[in-house]
């Protein structure tokens, strides 16, 4: 079921995504050599409870599986869901992608960044480029009276004209009093199910995910972490969007401004 949120709600939701930015920040700041993941996780995990909030994610439950950790780290081919490893440990070049949840005073936000670390291939480059433009793309579709497929259509128009291939079967999502909310939001037109309509009061956490050599992924034996099934290098990135009589207004922040 989509929930509605109110104005009340709304003020809510915009200091959830005020924290979640600025940890997203701090986060882009330890992207250098030999910090590992894991100290990015302790990181925003320690921030996120100095502001009065909790992390979205720790101790997050689906399918019997518990998730103990407060962030999610994915480098190069990982696509989404990534442990945040002591072992994970940044060398350039490469790619890393922060995805947080906050969770203050009943309401939640979802943002997710990717970092480049080094002189990454040009090629790596464009993804991120084209992966923001999709990011940017979908919002901009998600206006009253539009569909859940004009927001997936947009996110495989940009990747398809870069050349690029939005992930199968994860999908962005409803987001606010859950972490977790209808509608499901496909990044690739082929897991479109339900097409409802976009109403004003709805909360998306819209979030590309698009990988350079196909939309296959896999998940591994960890039960989480999701990369691409060919080993290509996958790009993430996410906002917290409201849609208003007017439009779609972005919660969360534009780490790169």
């Amino acid at each position: 079921m989509v929930i509605l949120k109110s104005n009340t709600d709304l003020l809510g939701l915009r200091e959830a995504a005020r924290i979640a930015s600025e940890a997203l920040r701090i986060a882009k700041e330890m992207v250098r050599e030999g910090v590992s993941a894991a100290d990015i996780d302790e990181a925003l995990r320690d921030f996120i409870f100095s502001q009065g909030a909790e992390p979205s994610f720790l101790n997050y439950e689906v399918e019997g599986k518990v998730y103990r950790y407060s962030t999610c780290v994915s480098i190069n081919n990982e696509v989404v869901h990534g442990l945040p490893l002591r072992s994970k440990v940044f060398k350039a070049p490469m790619l890393v992608k922060v995805d947080v949840g906050v969770y203050k005073d009943g309401y939640h936000a979802d943002t997710a960044w990717t970092f480049s670390l080094g002189k990454v291939p040009p090629r790596i480059r464009t993804l991120m480029r084209a992966t923001k433009e999709a990011l940017y793309a979908a919002i901009e579709e998600s206006r009253p009276g539009n569909r859940i497929s004009d927001v997936t259509y947009a996110i495989y128009r940009v990747a398809r004209r870069y050349g690029f291939y939005p992930a199968e079967t994860v999908t962005g999502h409803g987001v606010g009093l859950e972490l977790h909310e209808d509608p499901v939001i496909p990044n690739n037109p082929k897991d479109l199910d339900k097409d409802g309509r976009i109403r004003p009061r709805m909360t998306l956490a819209i979030e590309p995910m698009i990988n350079v050599g196909t939309e296959r992924i896999i998940t591994l034996s960890d039960g989480w972490t999701i990369v691409t099934a060919d080993g290509s290098w996958s790009a993430h990135y996410e906002h917290t969007v409201y849609i208003s009589e007017d439009g779609p207004e972005i919660l969360t922040e534009d780490i790169d401004g």
